[in-house]
């Protein structure tokens, strides 16, 4: 059996060869443009935006994908600036804890499509185009202003109809074009 130590050290080490091979293959690509970043759906510490699931996501997995709907407003100039909506699911077999998000992106430019990958209510998303290039990523944080365990925002996972709204702010970060 394997202990902790032991199974801490694989982890560093997977982690460790795949950053140097992504690392590797970042260096033969062109430098990337001029990033652009926006807020969106305010920030950690005063969340504006607003999120839906439906069902309710729980402390048990999805046994079906879950209706997603998040919307907030833009801010940071240029490109963010109105309101920005994500319409699609968390996949089957998401939860409270973990969840993969995916769908469609409406009111930023050259955006037009999600997903990505969430755990205990921080996310971070890849934003698409058309062709389906990479144009940029946003890392939601879920329940910012939920500060406590006996919150009920945190209670609602362990009822059967789950955490079925709440808030967020994010960081939107757009490369070149988008």
């Amino acid at each position: 059996m394997m202990g902790f130590r032991t199974k801490r050290a694989i982890v560093a080490l997977v982690l460790a060869t795949g950053g140097a091979a992504l690392s590797a293959a970042a260096g033969a690509a062109p430098a990337p443009a001029a990033v652009t970043a926006c807020t969106w759906g305010g920030t950690p510490l005063a969340p504006t935006g607003s999120l839906t699931v439906s069902p309710g996501t729980t402390n048990t997995p999805a046994t079906q994908p879950l209706d997603f709907r998040a919307t907030g407003q833009l801010a940071g100039g240029g490109p963010c600036t109105g309101t920005m909506t994500f319409e699609g699911v968390l996949d089957t077999g998401s939860s409270c804890f973990t969840q993969v998000f995916e769908g469609r992106v409406r009111g930023l430019p050259g955006v037009v499509r999600f997903w990505g990958p969430g755990a205990f209510g921080v996310v971070d998303e890849l934003l698409y185009d058309s062709a389906g290039n990479v144009v940029g990523s946003d890392q939601p944080q879920v329940l910012t202003n939920a500060t406590g365990e006996g919150d009920p925002l945190f209670l609602d996972c362990g009822t059967p109809e789950g955490f079925t709204e709440g808030n967020f702010s994010s960081t939107v970060e757009l490369y070149g074009n988008a």
